[in-house]
C-alpha cells in the first residue's frame, strides 16, 4: 500500500507540474533569448556540436524499426559510448577540431545574420561524460565553436534522483546590415562625431549645397557592418530537501553589445530631411529565479520568486548632425541631436501555485495560480535641448536646457499586474473528462500623471528635435475668437494650473498639441468549460466554450467581450491512419466605440472649441469616427485545423497538416477590413528501410492576405464651403476652372458652410461630402504573402562510413496593391499629365514590384571511421539566396534622392552565394 501511494503521489506531481507549467508565465522580461538555452547549437554544429553519430543497431531494444504510441516511426537512438573501466569515476568523451573555409559572398548580412562563418580553425565539438563508480553521480559537459561568436557550452552534474546543477554559456551574433555607409566615427559609443562633414552647417551653406555634400560623403564612405553580439550564461540548481520538499534556483546574465540602424530627423513638424544613423547598444540583463516545490500525497504546491533587471550602459546617445537648418526658437544652429535610449528597468514577480486531487469526488483535480508582478523604471529625463538660448514664442528664461523646464525630472513609471487562475477537472464518467477554468489578469498603472508644461514659464507643449522645432498651445490669435487684447502669454501666468487655464475660457491656437500622457489599465477575465468524451477505443470528441471579457482604461472601448467555441475530433482508425480535426469560431463585440477618447490629453481640452471664420478646426478632430483599431474592433474569426497520419508500410509514414483561418471586421469602414486569411498545407514523408538508413521529405505551402483602408485628410476651415467635383477633387471654389470644365469635370455637391456649431459633426465623420474626410480621398492597401518550402534528408551507414545530406528550399513573395483616386489626392491635375503624374497613376493596383526571397541550402556530412577511436568528419554547405526589395532600388548609386537632405545610408540586403567546407578530426576516449 505504501508503494502504491508513493507512485500515485509521483504521478500526481507530474500531472500537476505539467498543468502549472502551462499556466505559468515566463519569468524573463528583458531577455532577448528566452527559451533558447535548453537546446544549444548553431548552423554548422546543431545538437551540441557532434553530428552524424553511429546509430544503435538494436534501437530501443528491438532490431527492427518500431513506432511510438502515436503511431509514428521512432527516431533511431544513437549508439551509446562505453565508459572506461576503473575503480573511480568512469569517463567517456569525444573531441573534434579542424578548419573551416568559406568562399563566395561571405560578407552578406543574411548569410551572417545569426552565425559566425569566418574561415579558420574550428572546434567542432567536445563531449565529456562521467559516472561515479557507485553509479550515483554524473557529469556531462559539451561545447562547440568555442572562440567564435556563435560558440556554446553546457554542463550538467549531480546525483541521479537527487540534486543537480546545470550551467550554460552561448553567444549569438546578429548582423543587421553589411552595406552601411557611415558618416560618423565612434559607432558603438555614446557619442557619434562626423568624420568629414561639419556639424550644424551655417551660411553661406544652404540646404541645397548641404544635400550635395552629404550625398558625396555617403558615396565616398566605405560599406561596413552593423551588428551586435549576444552573450548569455547561467546556472540552475535543483536541491531536494526531503521526499516531499525541494529547492530550485537559477541565475542568468546576458550582455548585448554593438550597433543597429537608427533614424534621425531634425526640424519642425515631420522634420527637415532624415538620416539613417546608428544606435549604440550596450545592454546587460540579469535574471534571478528561485522557489520551493512541495509534493504531498494528494497536494502539490510551488512558491516562486523571480526578478529581471535590465541595465543600459549608454544612457543617452549624442549624434552630430550634418543637416542644414534655419535658426529657430532663439537657437542659431543645431550641431547635434540627443537621444534618450531605453531606460534601466526592473521586473519582479511572486507566484504561488497549488494543486489538490480528490479522487473520491469524481476524480476531481483542482489547480490554482496567484501571481503578483511589478514593472518599474525611474530613468532621469533629459532636457528638450542643450541650447541655453532657447526662446519659445518670444518668452525667454525657460531654462529649456535643464530639467527644471520639465514638470518632473524622472520617469517614475510603475505598472503592477496580478494574475489569478483556477481550474477544476472532473471525471464524472469513465469516458468523460470535464474541466472548468476561471482566470483574471489585470494591470494597474501607478505612475503619476505627466503634463507637458514648463513650470518656469507656464508654457504648454514641447520643443522637438533638440529645439529645431516646437509644438505649443497658446490662445488663438484669430480676430474675434478670444477677447480683444488677449496676449499670447495668457496661459503662462497661471504656471501650469490646468483648472485655472480652463476657467479662462480661451480658445487655444490648435487642438492637437499633446499636453499629457494617457495611463492605461486592463482587466481581463476568461471563463471556460471543456469536455473530452472518448467514444470507444479509437475515437474521441472534445468541446470547449470560453468567454473573454476585457475592461480598459483610456481606450476607444471601455469593454470588449469575445465568445469562442472550439470542437475537436480524433479518429485513430480511419483508412489505416489517424485523423485529427479541430475547428474554432470566435466572435468579439464591445461597448460603444469612441474613436477619440484622448481629448483630455490634447490642447483642445484647454478651452472652448473655435467659432470664428478663418480658424482651421481640423486639429480639433484627431481621427474619423469611422476609424477602428484592430485590437478593439468587432471581429469574427473562424479556424480549421486538420492533421492526418498514415503508416504506408511497417517502415514508412506519410502525414498531412492543414490550417485555414479567416478573420472579418464587420464594423470597420477604416482600419483593418475585408477578410484576413491565412491558409497553410504541410506534408511529411519518412522512410526507415533499415536501422542504418532513413530518408525524409517535407513540403510546405502558406498563403496569407491582409487588407486595410485609410483616408487622407483634406481641410476644415470655419466659414468655408467645400465643393466636390466629379473627378473626386475638393475645392472651396463653387465653379470649376476652365481646364477642369474642358476636361468634363463638374461640381456634384457641397458641404455647406462650416461653422463652430456644425464642424464636429460635418468634419468628424467620413462621407461623400465631408470637408475633412471625403470618401474620394480614401485609399486601400492589400498585402498578399506566398511562402513555399521543401526539404529532403538522407542518413545512411555503410561499413566505416556514415553519411548525412539535407536540402532545404524556401521561397517567399509579398505583393502589395494600392488603390486611390489620384485626382482627389492632388497627384494629377487636368490637362496633359506630367511624368510625375504618370508615375503616380502607374502605382495604382499592382504598380509596386513584389518583394522576393528565395533560398537553396544544401548540407553534406560524411564521417569516416579510421580506427575505433579516431574518425574524420567532412562538412560541406552551400547556400544560394536571392533577395529583391524595391525599397532599396537606387540607394547605392544615389543616397540623397529627394534634394531635401533625406539620406539613405543602408544599401539594403544583398543576394549571395556562399560555400562552406570544413574538415575535422575527432578522437573518442
Amino acid at each position: 500500500m505504501r508503494h502504491s501511494t508513493s507512485c500515485e503521489r509521483r504521478l500526481l506531481g507530474l500531472l500537476i507540474g505539467s498543468a502549472l507549467a502551462q499556466m505559468a508565465a515566463a519569468p524573463a522580461r528583458a531577455d532577448s533569448g528566452v527559451g533558447t538555452d535548453t537546446s544549444p547549437g548553431n548552423v554548422l554544429m546543431p545538437g551540441a556540436g557532434l553530428r552524424v553519430p553511429a546509430l544503435d543497431p538494436d534501437g530501443i531494444g528491438e532490431a527492427s524499426v518500431k513506432r511510438n504510441p502515436t503511431g509514428l516511426l521512432n527516431a533511431q537512438p544513437a549508439l551509446a559510448a562505453e565508459s572506461a573501466d576503473g575503480e573511480g569515476w568512469r569517463w567517456r568523451g569525444q573531441i573534434e577540431g579542424g578548419g573551416l573555409k568559406v568562399g563566395g559572398d561571405r560578407d552578406a548580412a543574411k548569410l551572417l545574420e545569426y552565425r559566425d562563418l569566418d574561415s579558420g580553425l574550428l572546434l567542432g565539438g567536445l563531449r565529456l561524460q562521467g559516472d561515479s563508480a557507485d553509479g550515483r553521480n554524473y557529469l556531462d559537459l559539451s561545447a562547440a565553436s568555442l572562440g567564435r561568436d556563435d560558440g556554446f557550452a553546457t554542463l550538467s552534474t549531480g546525483r541521479y534522483n537527487g540534486w543537480r546543477l546545470k550551467a550554460f554559456y552561448n553567444e549569438t551574433p546578429h548582423v543587421f546590415t553589411s552595406g552601411y555607409r557611415s558618416l560618423w566615427n565612434g559607432i558603438g559609443s555614446s557619442r557619434l562625431t562626423l568624420s568629414q562633414l561639419p556639424a550644424g552647417p551655417k551660411a553661406p551653406a544652404t540646404a541645397a549645397s548641404t544635400d550635395i555634400a552629404i550625398g558625396e560623403a555617403a558615396l565616398a564612405a566605405p560599406e561596413r557592418t552593423l551588428s551586435l553580439l549576444r552573450q548569455k550564461g547561467g546556472l540552475r540548481l535543483d536541491l531536494p530537501l526531503d521526499e516531499s520538499l525541494s529547492l530550485f534556483a537559477s541565475f542568468a546574465s546576458e550582455k548585448r553589445q554593438g550597433a543597429r540602424p537608427f533614424g534621425m530627423v531634425m526640424g519642425g513638424g515631420g522634420g527637415t530631411g532624415g538620416v539613417e544613423t546608428a544606435e549604440s547598444i550596450d545592454y546587460d540583463t540579469h535574471e534571478v529565479y528561485a522557489g520551493l516545490q512541495w509534493n504531498g500525497e494528494r497536494s502539490s504546491a510551488n512558491l516562486v520568486m523571480s526578478a529581471s533587471l535590465f541595465r543600459n550602459r549608454i544612457d543617452t546617445l549624442t549624434v552630430e548632425s550634418p543637416l542644414f537648418l534655419a535658426a529657430a526658437n532663439g537657437i542659431a544652429s543645431f550641431p547635434e541631436a540627443v537621444f534618450d535610449l531605453p531606460p534601466d528597468n526592473d521586473y519582479f514577480n511572486l507566484k504561488g501555485e497549488f494543486a489538490h486531487a480528490m479522487p473520491e469526488w469524481a476524480n476531481a483535480r483542482f489547480t490554482g495560480v496567484v501571481s503578483l508582478a511589478s514593472s518599474r523604471q525611474d530613468d532621469t529625463l533629459i532636457p528638450m535641448t542643450r541650447s541655453s538660448s532657447a526662446t519659445v514664442n518670444g518668452v525667454a528664461g525657460g531654462a529649456w536646457d535643464t530639467l527644471a523646464s520639465l514638470s518632473r525630472d524622472s520617469a517614475e513609471r510603475r505598472i503592477d499586474s496580478r494574475l489569478y487562475d483556477f481550474a477544476l477537472a472532473l471525471q464524472p464518467l469513465a469516458a468523460l473528462d470535464v474541466k472548468a477554468r476561471l482566470r483574471r489578469y489585470e494591470t494597474i498603472d501607478k505612475s503619476p500623471q505627466y503634463w507637458a508644461c514648463n513650470p518656469l514659464t507656464g508654457q504648454w507643449g514641447r520643443l522637438i528635435n533638440d529645439g529645431s522645432g516646437a509644438v505649443f498651445a497658446i490662445p488663438n490669435a484669430t480676430a474675434g475668437q478670444n477677447p480683444a487684447g488677449t496676449p499670447a502669454t495668457a496661459y503662462d501666468s497661471l504656471l501650469c494650473d490646468l483648472d485655472a487655464i480652463k476657467a479662462l475660457g480661451l480658445v487655444p491656437s490648435a487642438g492637437n498639441v499633446n499636453i499629457g500622457a494617457p495611463q492605461y489599465g486592463l482587466k481581463q477575465d476568461n471563463a471556460s468549460l471543456a469536455g473530452d468524451w472518448r467514444l470507444g477505443r479509437h475515437r474521441s470528441l472534445n468541446l470547449m466554450l470560453e468567454r473573454e471579457t476585457v475592461q480598459r482604461e483610456n481606450r476607444e472601448r471601455k469593454r470588449t467581450w469575445e465568445d469562442r467555441l472550439k470542437a475537436g475530433w480524433v479518429d485513430r482508425d480511419i483508412a489505416s491512419g489517424t485523423l485529427r480535426l479541430s475547428g474554432e469560431y470566435a466572435r468579439r463585440r464591445g461597448s460603444t466605440y469612441v474613436a477619440d477618447p484622448y481629448e483630455s490629453f490634447y490642447s483642445s481640452s484647454l478651452g472652448p472649441t473655435p467659432s470664428v471664420s478663418g480658424v482651421n478646426a481640423a486639429s480639433w478632430i484627431h481621427t474619423s469616427d469611422l476609424m477602428r483599431k484592430f485590437d478593439l474592433a468587432d471581429r469574427d474569426t473562424a479556424t480549421l485545423n486538420a492533421r492526418y497520419n498514415r503508416a504506408l508500410s511497417d517502415t514508412m509514414d506519410l502525414s498531412f497538416a492543414a490550417l485555414a483561418r479567416e478573420q472579418r471586421y464587420p464594423g470597420s469602414a477604416y482600419g483593418r477590413g475585408g477578410t484576413q486569411q491565412l491558409n497553410s498545407l504541410n506534408a511529411d514523408w519518412n522512410w526507415q528501410p533499415t536501422t542504418q538508413t532513413s530518408v525524409s521529405a517535407t513540403l510546405g505551402l502558406q498563403r496569407s492576405r491582409m487588407a486595410q483602408a485609410g483616408l487622407q485628410t483634406n481641410a476644415c476651415v470655419l466659414g468655408s464651403n467645400y465643393y466636390f467635383y466629379s473627378d473626386g477633387s475638393v475645392s472651396t471654389r463653387a465653379t470649376p476652372t476652365a481646364a477642369q470644365t474642358a476636361a468634363g469635370i463638374s461640381v456634384i455637391g457641397s458641404s455647406g458652410v462650416v461653422t463652430g456649431d456644425n464642424f464636429e459633426a460635418l468634419c468628424g465623420s467620413a462621407s461623400d461630402l465631408s470637408p475633412l474626410y471625403p470618401n474620394s480621398r480614401r485609399w486601400t492597401v492589400e498585402q498578399k504573402d506566398d511562402t513555399r518550402s521543401a526539404g529532403f534528408g538522407l542518413h545512411h551507414e555503410f561499413g566505416r562510413y556514415r553519411f548525412e545530406a539535407h536540402y532545404g528550399y524556401v521561397s517567399g513573395r509579398t505583393s502589395t496593391g494600392y488603390s486611390y483616386n489620384a485626382a482627389a489626392l492632388g497627384l494629377v491635375t487636368s490637362g496633359a499629365p506630367t511624368d510625375a503624374e504618370l508615375a503616380a497613376l502607374a502605382l495604382i493596383g499592382s504598380g509596386l514590384p513584389d518583394l522576393r526571397y528565395r533560398q537553396h541550402a544544401l548540407d553534406f556530412n560524411l564521417v569516416v571511421t579510421h580506427t575505433p577511436k579516431v574518425y574524420s568528419r567532412w562538412l560541406l554547405r552551400h547556400e544560394r539566396t536571392r533577395i529583391a526589395d524595391w525599397h532599396y532600388d537606387g540607394v547605392a548609386a544615389n543616397p540623397t534622392p529627394s534634394n531635401n537632405q533625406q539620406t539613405y545610408l543602408d544599401t539594403g540586403p544583398q543576394s549571395y552565394r556562399a560555400t562552406m567546407l570544413g574538415v575535422l578530426i575527432g578522437v573518442m576516449f
